[in-house]
């Protein structure tokens, strides 16, 4: 019995953490936090620019990259394949955070519940402004901080930006995924 439990934390202490991967549910939550009513979305089923404080954006806040997207809109699939390449260069910029501030963390050791986190900051806030007092709480796994100081809040401009806001919460606080939160 011994023998058996040793090997089974062997097998848990060697077992390499999965790289992160962007998935549809991720995603979809990205979605919903940066444009849950659909602004700029045609009948047509395709997506024009839209006016927001930080500038004119398309589909899921997406700067307007070519102006021709004013004529021509984009298909969700192509704002889709838009928002992942986005995404995609977020968890970049995120891996590079985390070893800057943390040099002892791993970014694929963290617990998916911290990846996505501080992607999705990272996504929305650039990482340069992520805080750091933000990427402090996630790498140590304390979620009472981060919800009781409103670290999670961010803001569009003068105001709070509200649909980021409440799409975080309802994921993380209000579902009670964050150990510790209310």
């Amino acid at each position: 019995m011994k023998r058996l439990l040793l090997h089974c934390l062997l097998v848990i202490t060697v077992r390499a953490a999965e790289p992160f991967a962007i998935t549809d549910e991720f995603v979809a939550y990205v979605r919903q936090g940066a444009n849950p009513q659909a602004f700029g979305l045609a009948k047509n089923g395709r997506f024009y620019p839209y006016s927001t404080p930080l500038g004119r954006r398309i589909a899921w806040r997406q700067a307007v990259a070519d102006k021709q997207w004013f004529a021509t809109g984009l298909a969700k699939a192509e704002a889709e394949n838009l928002l992942r390449a986005e995404l995609d260069r977020a968890l970049a910029a995120t891996r590079q955070l985390v070893a800057q501030q943390n040099p002892a963390k791993k970014f694929d050791e963290l617990s998916r519940t911290a990846q996505e986190l501080l992607v999705d900051f990272v996504h929305s806030e650039g990482a340069t402004n992520v805080a750091p007092a933000l990427v402090a709480a996630v790498l140590a796994g304390d979620w009472p901080r981060l919800i009781h100081q409103h670290l999670y809040v961010r803001w569009q401009g003068p105001s709070p930006d509200n649909a980021r806001n409440k799409a975080f919460a309802d994921r993380w606080v209000y579902s009670h995924k964050l150990e510790g939160a209310p």
